[in-house]
């Protein structure tokens, strides 16, 4: 990924003047969004929009409101006397102020009009931007007013096409009853047509396919077939396509990796540690290690120029290798995506998949330390926080039930790809996306105010109380909040703090 230039927030600025930074602040910042996690019915895993739909707010400097500082807005302190500033019930995101900002800021701890705190300031250009750029990223509100999240609506219908049931790999973790199975190439096409069918129905504007298995890759040629005719129909229809393979990795040929960038679909490489740390959960189906195979491969994907996505799945087996997984992909400036362990029925047998609370914050703390290390100019806030994300404030964890569909290898549709075998009909429905909307007997994906302990949580709008079908399995309900809330907690300021680091040595606001 490019790395955009950029500086110290005081470098071309007067250390009394007052800056404010924020994302708006970075160059290319919808490019340096990246969305955990292709593995799964991500809300969001493209560039399709912005970070936020509001609309910027308009302060009149010399109105009569009074003005006060969010209530709920978190504050981390970061080097060099800058502060770090989050409203979780915003639209603005992470916000980094030097002093003069954060004084200016305080100022709003009582109700107050705008100009008298532009008056009491240095009475300055930069003290007006400041309260001005305050208000816009919902930092401060009229008592009247205050900000409410405001949630988009679903713009790409996401589909999971499980191209094939076999696999070469036999890892433990995983959720799928192999078999020799394979997608034809009429139930490909018929796939296809019904997703597009579904979201021309449904006005989606953009369409993603996610190939997946099993070991995807195995089932190639058809994959490409199902693409080019995808792409021709979403011409058709007017709908922007994207595709990404789910891989292990294992194998990709020269030949296939020229078609996967040639046809633009983006790879997804499985990656859960370095050496034995991924060897202990990723082994071929003879027991031998995959490590230094997928190694190749990633190297021959960026050498042909089509960089993959690192999924790093997490488990009790790996939780202290995940720090040097991270460095891996940091080191070929790779984005990455951070995935906890998902209990199911095939995993019963493997008691040490399960993760210590403890263990797994030792674990992501260690890893954050290699992101500061590194620091990367793409936002870890999607993608380093297991089916949470700090980007943009939503009321589900993810798709399912709303804009996501699963299509088996023999076209029937479920709801989610951990629950596949769960199917609610076929693909020659007139709209397979209804089956899962109006769908009251598998998977419920609640809205987090629905759900007991997140309603009054601080993060509620960021984690969404977590992936509903983990949750069921650890509680048998699925209102109610995460079983993984603690570790969510402990991590989400840390992962605030990378970003404010961000900020501060990217962004190009003098």
């Amino acid at each position: 990924m490019r790395r955009p230039g950029g500086g110290h927030m005081t470098s071309a600025q007067p250390v009394h003047q007052a800056v404010v930074l924020s994302s708006l602040d970075m160059p290319d910042a919808l490019d340096l969004l990246v969305y955990s996690c292709e593995d799964c019915a991500c809300a969001v895993s493209e560039r399709h929009g912005s970070a936020t739909s509001r609309q910027p707010r308009y302060l009149d400097m010399n109105g009569p409101d009074l003005w006060v500082k969010a209530r709920e807005t978190a504050e981390l302190q970061l080097p060099g006397a800058h502060r770090l500033l989050f409203n979780p019930l915003g639209g603005g995101g992470v916000v980094v102020v030097n002093q003069a900002a954060y004084r200016v800021f305080r100022s709003f701890d009582q109700p107050v009009a705008l100009s008298e705190v532009v008056a009491a300031g240095p009475g300055d250009e930069a003290t007006a931007a400041a309260v001005s750029r305050l208000g816009r990223l919902d930092l401060i509100h009229t008592e009247e007013a205050p900000p409410t999240p405001e949630f988009q609506a679903g713009k790409v219908l996401t589909a999971w096409l499980h191209v094939t049931n076999d696999c070469n790999l036999r890892c433990p973790y995983c959720y799928v009853n192999k078999s020799a199975e394979g997608m034809d190439e009429t139930t490909g096409y018929a796939a296809v047509d019904s997703v597009i069918r579904s979201a021309v129905t449904n006005g989606f504007p953009a369409v993603k396919l996610k190939y997946a298995g099993g070991e995807a890759s195995l089932n190639h040629r058809l994959l490409v077939k199902m693409h080019a005719r995808a792409r021709s129909l979403a011409a058709e229809h007017g709908l922007h396509l994207y595709g990404t393979l789910l891989s292990n990795g294992v194998m990709l040929s020269r030949a296939l990796v020229d078609t996967l960038r040639d046809e633009r679909i983006r790879v997804m490489i499985s990656l859960d540690g370095v050496g034995d740390d991924h060897d202990v959960q990723r082994p071929t189906i003879a027991g031998r290690p995959t490590f230094r195979l997928v190694e190749r491969t990633i190297a021959q994907l960026m050498e042909q120029q089509h960089a993959p996505h690192l999924s790093i799945t997490i488990t009790g087996r790996n939780s202290g290798g995940v720090a040097r997984a991270v460095r891996f992909a940091l080191e070929r400036d790779l984005t990455f995506s951070l995935n906890f362990f998902r209990d199911s029925d095939l995993t019963a047998s493997f008691p040490d998949l399960r993760y210590e609370e403890q263990a797994m914050i030792s674990g992501l703390l260690s890893a954050f330390a290699v992101i500061e290390e590194f620091l990367p100019p793409w936002s870890v806030l999607g993608s380093v926080l297991d089916r949470g994300q700090l980007l943009q404030p939503r009321q589900r964890s993810c798709g399912v039930g709303q804009d996501y569909l699963v299509i088996d290898q023999r076209g029937q549709v479920a709801k989610c790809h951990m629950e596949i075998e769960r199917t609610l009909g076929d693909i020659f429905s007139s709209d397979p996306l209804q089956l899962v909307q109006r769908d009251q007997a598998t998977v419920q994906n609640l809205a987090v105010e629905e759900k007991v302990g997140c309603r009054d949580c601080t993060w509620r709008y960021w984690c969404s109380g977590g992936c509903a079908v983990a949750t069921f399995r650890a509680t048998g309900r699925y209102d109610i909040k995460s079983p993984n809330c603690n570790i969510y907690k402990a991590i989400y300021p840390e992962a605030l703090r990378l970003e404010g680091l961000r900020l501060l040595k990217y962004a190009t606001r003098g």
